[in-house]
């Protein structure tokens, strides 16, 4: 069944810069992006000291072999699940997607099976169209080893997926883009900001529906460090001045996460961070529409782009 990733409203931390030192030289107090401490280099020094609650691990899901193959990956020295679409063997490199789900993003479950066009989370559109899809499960989940650190270290996940995928013969590792819906959506915002400093060729445009400003579920963590510190790593409002590849926010206006998002788009500066609320759709079914629209734009290899006055109508 389809899991429900809807994610709720979150408290924004504010991203604290010091400034004393450039205050001291007579420099400007206004900070550029550049003049501060990428989130890339701040989680370069700093260790998680997240735990969580033991869950019910779910068994590894069999899809059907002609939609996906199963695959294993290596993050950080672990071994991890993934399901990609089989060689298509026509001797073509094809663009490819790495799509991230909602609800607990580090497992999946019947992830093939296409919901209505009203809630479709399985992204049916992108392989529809021909695009290669990569489902990655992330640490801690299904049948993985490590634990599940809430959009910390499956940030790295995310791109040593995109990184194996890249290897794939049938794969072009120019055409690579990353979507995610809701808690991935989110995750898929944080992959952005640290992947534009760490790896700023590896995808070539980022869409994440539904997301939210900060993560949520960290009331169910506990922290042995510096909590505000840890929840301010895993808040993607705090990070997009770092963003350096065009990343797409999209959500529904009717319902979702879209006033959360608002704040965050409404003082946006970056030119490579864009948003699209609809009208007329909500958290769920914003997704088949515009995905539909948008694996049209990847198979045509255009820069990827979305009318927010169009009238996203969901045809029969």
């Amino acid at each position: 069944m389809q899991r429900t990733g809807m994610q709720g409203k979150g408290t924004m931390w504010p991203r604290v810069l010091s400034v004393g030192a450039l205050m001291l030289m007579g420099a400007s107090a206004t900070i550029s992006a550049a003049a501060a401490p990428t989130l890339a280099s701040l989680r370069s020094h700093y260790e998680t000291s997240v735990t969580i609650e033991p869950m019910l691990q779910m068994p590894l899901p069999t899809p059907p072999t002609k939609l996906f193959n199963t695959v294993r990956y290596d993050s950080d020295g672990t071994s991890l699940a993934a399901f990609v679409t089989p060689d298509p063997q026509d001797q073509k490199k094809h663009p490819a997607i790495v799509w991230v789900t909602g609800g607990e993003s580090n497992t999946l479950a019947d992830f093939w099976r296409k919901g209505s066009r009203q809630n479709d989370q399985t992204a049916s559109p992108y392989r529809d169209a021909g695009v290669m899809m990569m489902f990655p499960t992330l640490r801690g989940g299904n049948d993985n080893a490590g634990n599940i650190e809430v959009n910390y270290g499956e940030v790295d996940d995310v791109i040593a997926a995109a990184e194996y995928l890249a290897t794939l013969p049938y794969v072009d590792s120019s055409r690579i883009y990353l979507g995610g819906h809701s808690t991935g959506g989110t995750l898929a915002l944080l992959v952005s900001e640290v992947a534009s400093s760490t790896h700023p060729e590896l995808f070539k445009e980022v869409i994440s529906f539904g997301a939210t400003q900060e993560t949520m579920f960290l009331q169910e963590a506990t922290f042995t460090g510096d909590e505000q510190r840890e929840i301010e790593l895993r808040a993607p409002t705090n990070w997009t001045n770092d963003i350096r590849m065009p990343t797409w926010v999209i959500e529904g206006k009717r319902s979702g996460n879209y006033y959360d998002l608002k704040p965050m788009c409404d003082k946006n500066k970056n030119p490579m961070l864009h948003c699209a609320f609809i009208a007329r759709h909500d958290h769920f079914s914003v997704l088949y529409p515009l995905n539909r629209h948008l694996a049209q734009q990847i198979m045509a290899d255009e820069p990827l782009s979305i009318d927010s006055t169009k009238s996203w109508t969901i045809k029969k």
